[in-house]
């Protein structure tokens, strides 16, 4: 069924714009729809899979859909332009007319896989009882993984592919080396990035014959921060006592900051932060950076006044753990020798993730044995801004010339089709360690699907309803995900599952969109349309005209002196620069227009008429160049055409950010997993969705202006990031093409093209 009544109008879906479908759905949700026939309440379908279609309630009932497609093929729209609720119709044109290209409903596309699936290798252990004995406690291995085992001595890269069971892998070694070789507990150490992933790898050892849990306690199983701080704690106790330790610099920095004038509303604090992190990790002090940018200048300060406090209060912070056990170790030949026997089997996991600092310390420690084991995937190494270098990996053999190089391949996690694809996108960087996966996973039918949904708001839509779909044939919910490149991508996503009442799992330690200052500086201006004496609005308009906050009080001491509102109280404050006057004079009459206007029209008024491209200008030089203000805007302008009045617009933000604050606070349970890639690096489930494949969100804008300035390097990181998104899938894999993103004409994700039928040779 494509016709029902909305609003006493007879709305059909084949004639309305393409952009209207979402806000149609978000009606159909609320009991809005109804047969033209018989009144009763429709729904309306959104589906990757199929076009949109209003569904009756009673199935059978023919009449229904007999006499309202009768009546529908031969209606005519009427001959002048009208408009209803918000919904733009046709004009002089037939209901049945051929849509436009845009208001089409766009196929699916399977995603080509050029590799042929190969049948699994049957494993052969008959000649090795250790290997046997493990069999029987179910821990096989293939042939790539068991030499990675036996080669005990000397340097040794293992190349892992994504679900090549890589932790098996080293911790088996560890096992292997004290059952069958005795080699001293004392002797052997296995190092990480994460607690969680050194918990597992302790939880593993216990898996082995031969390993008992005083054993296990016994084995040295650290972080990377864990091992260097106790080392500098056992020699320089009192430097590096841990109430000394800043657990978040972000304090700290903010605190300088201000002293500065920087205003936590409008300087990226968080990126500072990064900055600084990654600077240190590069070993380059205060006085050697070279800025490149206003912003990174500013950094620049805040790096030398709180390398400054930090000495003044004797703190120290994660970063100084490295750069203190490496001069520790440099300063002290003796005390080297003696960790370099402590550490005389060295294995290190997620390699491609090492920094600077980090690579040297490993190399000083192994440089006597040369018995070093590195673990790790290049096509994987997806944290450059954190000081990250997959060069490391590449170049290990440069490093160690007698280094062997065992590749597992064999992934154990994904379909084939899953896996055919995702080595296609792979191998179009040039800078990697050749590998293709191979999946053991036998299922078919299964090949990865990209659709093409209008924009962010029908992505939410569509993406929920297959969800409830999924759920409906009896999968776990906490085996769906959902993955974006920012945070920024799960805004609609987040308020569709909330209004469908379905459990999610998100991690919003940094607030909610709406809470995001360049948001609260927007709506402000319409708060103060509908009530001009919003007491909390008035701050935030004050800061998008550039204004100090202490000029909210004087708005205040006007308001009473004048006994006008807040918002006719602007144009008489006092100490103003002349480009800030006109607005200020303009400023009631601007507002009190926006109430007028449809919630789209009045964002846009906010940011031609009344200035607010200003503020997203100044924000775009300040900001964190993943997350910009601009960015936000255009999302607040994609939601805002789905509501008809400013008033709606509204109060469904402040009902929904209740909402969403709400779920905040309440007790962790199974719901679906809401995910950055970079989180979701290392997890897996059966059903993904991947969000925002189109040019500047996958990859993203800062890596295509990199590009232009001749640097290819985020361009690679980013591909890898898609990588390791298409390689959390175990059984389904969705990516989502929006027509439209962030109210931007998109275009489908070049890192897509050459697995695309029709694009394949791009």
């Amino acid at each position: 069924m494509h016709t029902a009544r909305y609003l006493n109008q007879t709305i059909t879906i084949n004639t309305l714009e393409r952009s209207e479908w979402n806000k149609l759905y978000l009606a159909s949700k609320q009991g809005k729809l109804t047969c033209i026939h018989c009144e009763v309440p429709l729904r309306m379908a959104l589906s990757i899979h199929e076009k949109p279609s209003f569904i009756h309630p009673d199935p059978i009932d023919e009449a229904c859909y007999t006499e309202t497609n009768s009546t529908m093929s031969v209606q005519k729209v009427q001959s002048q332009p009208r408009e209803f609720s918000g919904f733009r119709l046709p004009t002089n044109s037939q209901i049945e007319k051929e849509p436009t290209k845009e208001t089409k409903w766009k196929e699916p596309e399977p995603l080509v896989v050029r590799h042929r699936f190969q049948e699994p290798k049957p494993l052969n252990s008959q000649f090795d009882p250790y290997r046997r004995s493990l069999e029987g406690t179910s821990l096989s291995f293939n042939e790539e993984q068991w030499r990675s085992i036996k080669k005990t001595d000397g340097p040794l890269l293992i190349l892992a592919g994504a679900g090549s069971g890589k932790t098996r892998v080293i911790t088996a070694r560890a096992a292997y080396m004290i059952t069958e070789l005795g080699i001293p507990l004392n002797r052997i150490a296995l190092v990480t990035f994460t607690s969680k992933a050194a918990q597992e790898m302790k939880e593993r050892m216990l898996l082995y014959p031969g390993i008992t849990k005083e054993m296990g306690e016994r084995l040295l199983i650290r972080t990377f921060h864990s091992l260097f701080l106790q080392m500098l704690k056992h020699h320089q106790s009192e430097q590096w006592h841990h109430s000394r330790l800043i657990q978040s610099p972000h304090y700290l920095v903010k605190q300088i900051g201000m002293t500065l004038g920087l205003d936590e509303n409008e300087f990226a604090y968080d990126s500072a932060v990064t900055q600084i992190s990654f600077w240190k990790n590069h070993m380059i002090a205060p006085e050697q950076v070279k800025t490149k940018t206003a912003f990174e200048e500013k950094v620049k300060t805040l790096y030398q006044e709180y390398e400054q406090q930090k000495q003044v209060q004797h703190y120290y912070d994660f970063d100084d753990i490295l750069l203190g056990c490496l001069a520790l170790l440099q300063e002290n030949p003796a005390l080297l020798e003696k960790y370099q026997e402590r550490f005389s089997y060295l294995s290190v996991d997620e390699f491609q993730d090492i920094n600077l600092l980090q690579f040297e310390i490993v190399r000083l420690l192994s440089q006597k044995n040369d018995n070093l084991c590195v673990v790790g995937d290049d096509d994987q190494s997806i944290y450059a801004f954190r000081g990250s270098d997959p060069s490391f990996i590449q170049s290990f053999q440069s490093y160690y010339p007698s280094a062997m190089i065992v590749t597992l391949e064999d992934n154990y996690r994904s379909t084939h089709e899953i896996i055919g694809t995702a080595n296609t996108v792979i191998q179009k960087n040039q800078q990697r360690l050749s590998k293709t996966l191979r999946a053991q996973v036998t299922k078919v039918d299964n090949t990865p699907t990209i659709f093409y949904p209008y924009n962010e708001e029908e992505e939410a839509s569509i993406i929920v309803e297959e969800i409830t779909s999924t759920l409906a044939t009896g999968q776990s919910i906490e085996q769906i995900a959902v993955l974006f490149r920012t945070s920024a991508g799960a805004r609609a996503l987040t308020e569709r599952l909330i209004e469908a009442d379905i459990p999610f799992q998100l991690d919003q330690t940094a607030g909610t969109f709406y809470d995001k200052p360049i948001v609260q500086k927007a709506l402000a201006f319409l708060r103060l349309a509908l009530y001009e004496d919003h007491d909390e609005a008035a701050p935030y308009a004050l800061q998008a005209l550039f204004l100090k906050q202490d000029k909210h009080l004087e708005l205040i001491a006007i308001k009473q002196k004048r006994a006008c509102t807040l918002l006719e109280a602007f144009p008489f404050l006092t100490g103003t620069q002349p480009f800030q006057r006109k607005k200020l004079q303009q400023l009631p009459r601007l507002c009190k227009n926006l109430t007028t206007l449809s919630p789209i029209q009045a964002l846009e008024s906010i940011e031609q008429d009344i200035g607010f491209k200003d503020t997203l200008k100044k924000q775009a030089q300040e900001g964190n160049q993943l997350d910009k203000g601009s960015d936000s805007f255009r999302q607040l302008k994609a939601l805002a055409r789905q509501h008809d009045t400013v008033a709606s617009f509204l109060h469904y933000i402040d009902c929904m950010t209740v909402k969403i604050k709400d779920h905040k606070y309440r007790p962790r349970s199974p719901g679906v997993q809401l995910l950055t890639i970079h989180r979701a690096k290392g997890l897996e489930f059966e059903h993904v969705f991947i969000i925002g494949c189109v040019d500047r969100s996958l990859p993203h804008d800062y890596a295509l202006d990199a590009l232009k300035e001749g640097d290819e390097a985020p361009l690679q990181e980013e591909r890898r990031l898609l990588y390791v998104a298409m390689t959390r899938a175990k059984s389904r894999l969705y990516l989502s093409s929006p027509l439209y993103y962030f109210e931007n004409r998109s275009f489908t994700s070049r890192f897509l093209l050459p697995v695309l039928k029709n694009r394949s040779q791009s």
